[in-house]
């Protein structure tokens, strides 16, 4: 019997000491919640998202302009000399045009074997060899782009895809658009926040969704023609136009309680 009360005697002061600790903590608890500090049951934030898009148009002031040269032949050496004597004319004819060694570039070649299907004995028949060349040039003057398109037809070059056109200044113009982007994506919120009755808060998330490449020029034709006369852009019916920067964005921003 005597063991049992000192046991419970020295078990009440534990109770009153855990009692005593957990008073203070409940005590610290609700004075955290009455400041704001601890929110466990805090319901989630109030969002409203939206896109924003923005467009920057500018004249351009440079193209970059692809080539091609392709001969089949039975013999690969035949192919490749025809194939390095057209593009040694086309050069010689953009250094006229004043053309740089480091604005062309031919280094792209390819040689593909080709076949045809024979019925009779049930293969494959090997007709030569296509050999081809790339050739790239960057244009600084504009006004030269046809130019460098008809020096093409004289130097025997059977390819050619529609000139890619540049801004120098294109790095600055699509951080503008992205900016404008930004903008328009808080003007939307904020017109729908008014519209509603509410207050927009600070922005939630935001994120870039690209923006799309700068159109080729609209050309009146882009036919091979042996008898094209020098008359450069005018003759083509070439138009450079403007180049469009888009930007798109998506955001979230809250709304004020």
């Amino acid at each position: 019997m005597e063991h049992r009360k000192r046991s419970r005697s020295r078990f009440v002061p534990a109770l009153i000491k855990q009692a005593l600790i957990g008073g203070a903590f409940a005590a610290l608890s609700q004075a955290a919640l009455a400041a704001g500090e601890m929110s466990p049951h805090a319901p989630p934030p109030r969002l409203i998202s939206v896109n924003g898009e923005a467009e920057v148009s500018v004249v351009p002031d440079r193209a970059r302009l692809q080539l091609g040269v392709t001969q089949l032949s039975p013999e690969v050496a035949t192919a490749e000399a025809a194939v390095n004597k057209v593009v040694k004319a086309y050069i010689a004819e953009a250094r006229k045009l004043g053309a740089r060694d480091e604005d062309v570039s031919t280094a792209g070649l390819s040689i593909q074997p080709e076949y045809v299907w024979d019925e009779k004995t049930r293969n494959n028949h090997l007709t030569g060899y296509r050999v081809s060349r790339d050739i790239e040039v960057r244009i600084s003057n504009l006004d030269k782009l046809g130019d460098y398109l008809l020096a093409g037809t004289r130097a025997g070059v059977n390819q050619i895809q529609p000139p890619v056109l540049e801004s120098s200044k294109s790095a600055e113009l699509k951080n503008q658009a992205l900016v404008q982007a930004a903008k328009n994506a808080q003007a939307k919120a904020t017109l729908l926040a008014d519209t509603l009755g509410v207050k927009l808060g600070v922005v939630h998330a935001l994120s870039e969704d690209g923006g799309s490449a700068p159109p080729v020029p609209m050309m009146k034709t882009m036919a091979m023609r042996s008898d094209a006369s020098e008359s450069g852009n005018a003759d083509m019916g070439l138009q450079t136009g403007e180049i469009r920067y888009q930007a798109s964005v998506s955001a979230q921003f809250e709304l004020a309680p």
